[in-house]
């Protein structure tokens, strides 16, 4: 058995939408599965997708809620879904990690153009949080002799999948979460 969280934030499908009644499906169930449509759902928000997004960490969940169309009060509020799911997973359910996924479909070390970003130590600041994305801008620095740069650095979008799926401990789960997976309601505000 293992835990998972999904936060709803106010205005949102699942805030409006109980899956304890319905489960957890994708926006689009029948659309194929692919590292393309996995970076795109990630590293854009693109939620129409075959995946639903959980988290192991509650509190990145906790952030996912409060960040709906309104601010949550105690008599408005929004929701973090607790998630069970066991081996063997239920139905046609299939999780998959969109680290372990990235990292297979990553191209040798000498391959241009490189996964790789060609920014400062603090580039990935930017993409962590989201208050500090004018980090994602600054000039990229290069050697004395090869002249400034005024060029932002380069991100790929398997490096910006890869660090929000570390960021958020996201797993994807493609096919339909049962509703009887859906274990909790958290009212937070």
């Amino acid at each position: 058995m293992a835990l998972f969280y999904r936060g709803a934030g106010i205005g949102t499908y699942w805030h409006a939408n109980d899956p304890r009644l319905s489960g957890f499906t994708p926006r689009s169930p029948g659309m194929q599965a692919s590292t393309d449509r996995l970076m795109r759902h990630i590293g854009n928000g693109t939620t129409t997708s075959p995946y639903v997004s959980l988290t192991r960490s509650y509190g990145v969940a906790l952030g996912y809620a409060l960040l709906g169309k309104m601010k949550p009060t105690k008599s408005h509020p929004a929701y973090v879904w607790e998630i069970e799911l066991t081996d063997p997973l239920p139905g046609n359910c299939q999780l998959l990690d969109p680290v372990q996924e990235i990292a297979k479909a990553l191209p040798p070390p000498l391959h241009s153009p490189s996964y790789q970003h060609d920014g400062p130590q603090t580039f990935l600041l930017g993409l962590i949080d989201p208050g500090q994305q004018h980090l994602l801008l600054e000039p990229r620095p290069g050697p004395p002799e090869s002249g400034s740069s005024l060029a932002a650095p380069t991100l790929s979008a398997e490096l910006e999948t890869l660090v929000r799926a570390l960021r958020d401990a996201e797993l994807l789960a493609v096919g339909a979460i049962p509703a009887a997976c859906v274990r909790y309601c958290y009212e937070v505000y």
